[in-house]
């Protein structure tokens, strides 16, 4: 395992179609066999086109996940995405709207923004093969969440808490 400087920020770019690019800057944390993890800490700046502001990461393709240390609702969060790819800033996806979600506090797996997703479809801004690689992850990882699968659930939380 090599351990990431923790100093030197990333930038991951999720590109929303047809929202526009939506950015966080993310420290590396780790990269081991199982990819690049990110942290994104108290604090850390994202934008929108929209709005902007601070937060509160694993990749793999077609997926990356969010670890949101909220103390009224601690929850695993993955955004389901074309494969992540390594930008010279840091990182960017694209973004496949379904996201599937498990909240710890009473182990409950979702998978959230089918109505974003259905749009997509619908206006074009998705390929039917997207959409079928979108509904086929989001359904693989909520199975996964359900399962507890390893390395990046309680490994995450756990390289979540020495962060913080």
């Amino acid at each position: 395992m090599d351990r990431a400087q923790h100093s030197q920020s990333v930038r991951l770019s999720k590109i929303k179609r047809p929202g526009g690019i939506f950015w966080f800057d993310l420290e590396p944390v780790l990269q081991d066999r199982d990819g690049i993890w990110l942290r994104g800490p108290a604090g850390s700046s994202w934008g929108a086109p929209h709005d902007s502001g601070t937060l509160p990461t694993h990749d793999g393709p077609p997926w990356v996940a969010w670890w949101v240390g909220d103390p009224t609702d601690r929850r695993l969060e993955i955004d389901v995405c074309l494969p992540p790819e390594r930008t010279e800033a840091g990182w960017r996806y694209i973004d496949l709207e379904l996201d599937p979600v498990l909240h710890e506090r009473d182990s409950r797996v979702e998978i959230e923004d089918w109505d974003e997703y259905e749009q997509a479809c619908r206006d074009g801004w998705m390929s039917v093969d997207d959409a079928q690689l979108a509904q086929s992850t989001a359904e693989d990882r909520a199975e996964a969440l359900r399962r507890r699968d390893e390395p990046w659930q309680e490994r995450g939380w756990q390289l979540f808490s020495q962060q913080t």
